[in-house]
């Protein structure tokens, strides 16, 4: 199903026609996983199922490849991650970066145990809820928190020269980031099937005192 589809957008999403039969392959056992678990866990809306391939993995693709930009060698955090997005679709597409994924809700850690498990990504990690210290590298946040509490409660988690990645709606206003979140870089995309625009920014974080 989701290898049609993205064959089938490769001409209006270039990114798309860089996708290896391996990592189409993973998508594919990830979206078997889900659909199976989603039916006796809700792990993501039924709406959202039947949008997957837009709504779920284009989007994370887009988060996954402008992340990868900033990445500059350092380890990737996924933040309350969900069902795996997008930082297992980082992992996948990106298998010389090392990715931790955190999600606190218990049920989603069980489906995201059977995932690791099946997939086999040597350089995929799980962990329940972010831990409350500082952490160095490339921080993935997707539909986690409000801006202004994202900020709030990553400065207290992030070192300096950390990365942070914002993804909000397209038409979502300017974000209001605080000082020490400096604001690098943005694109906005479309995405397939009707499943409307959303924004992504970085913003490295230089706490007071240290530029």
């Amino acid at each position: 199903m989701l290898t049609e589809q993205f064959k089938s957008h490769a001409t209006s999403f270039p990114q798309l026609a860089n996708t290896s039969d391996q990592e189409l392959e993973l998508y594919e056992t990830h979206f078997r996983l889900l659909r199976n678990w989603n039916e006796r866990m809700a792990l993501v809306s039924k709406k959202s199922i039947d949008k997957s391939f837009a709504t779920h993995y284009v989007d994370s693709i887009m988060i996954s490849d402008f992340g990868e930009k900033h990445r500059s060698g350092r380890l990737v955090y996924d933040l309350g991650t969900g069902a795996g997005f997008p930082g297992i679709v980082y992992a996948i597409r990106y298998p010389q970066a090392q990715v931790s994924i955190f999600e606190r809700s218990l049920k989603k850690q069980t489906f995201l145990s059977a995932v690791l498990a099946t997939l086999n990504l040597p350089n995929l990690k799980l962990g329940g809820e972010l831990p409350n210290q500082k952490m160095t590298g490339l921080f993935l946040a997707r539909a986690v928190l409000p801006p202004i509490e994202l900020f709030k409660f990553m400065s207290k988690r992030m070192s300096s020269g950390s990365t942070l990645i914002v993804n909000v709606g397209g038409k979502s206003e300017d974000i209001n980031n605080p000082p020490e979140f400096l604001r690098k870089n943005s694109e906005t995309y479309e995405l397939p099937m009707d499943s409307g625009s959303r924004r992504v920014e970085s913003f490295d974080f230089v706490p007071r005192g240290t530029i």
